[in-house]
């Protein structure tokens, strides 16, 4: 009782909400599970076992890998999937990371996002380019809605 139908864009937008992440969009080929915030079973797992190599490594330790992030958008447009977060130094620009998904939140009433970027929310505030359009954005957790789970059974 008491099920509704959901349309898939719904779905969409309330699983980056929650920063649940799509493996292939919100994730590339170098994303590490520390990265998306699952560092629990690395840290507690002892024994040898497959892939745990690569989870070791220096590349794997840099303070600056592309984490994770939840973007908050200063103005009422979305980001645009695939924008580029962005440093300038000395007059040149550098790509930090980029957005991987993109809404408007209706229950939040104003857009989100999700992106891999350097270093992580410890980054604050960034500025996002896309195709000629800027965009100022703050780096937050990337759950948006409920982080403390306290609406998972109502």
């Amino acid at each position: 009782g008491g099920a509704t139908p959901l349309g898939i864009e719904a779905l969409g937008v309330l699983r980056a909400e929650k920063g649940f992440i799509y493996v292939g969009q919100d994730t590339d080929g170098e994303t590490m599970p520390h990265d998306l915030a699952f560092a629990g079973p690395r840290a507690e797992r002892q024994d040898s076992y497959v892939g745990d190599r690569s989870l070791f490594m220096p590349a794997a330790n840099k303070p600056d890998r592309k984490r994770l992030v939840g973007i908050l958008v200063e103005g009422t447009a979305p980001i645009p999937i695939g924008a580029h977060a962005i440093e300038r130094k000395a007059g040149r620009k550098r790509s930090l990371g980029y957005v991987t998904s993109s809404y408007h939140s209706a229950h939040l009433g104003h857009p989100i996002a999700l992106g891999l970027i350097e270093g992580g929310v410890e980054r604050g505030t960034i500025e996002v380019e896309h195709l000629g359009q800027d965009f100022k954005a703050r780096l937050v957790p990337p759950c948006f809605l409920d982080p403390k789970g306290e609406r998972l059974n109502a």
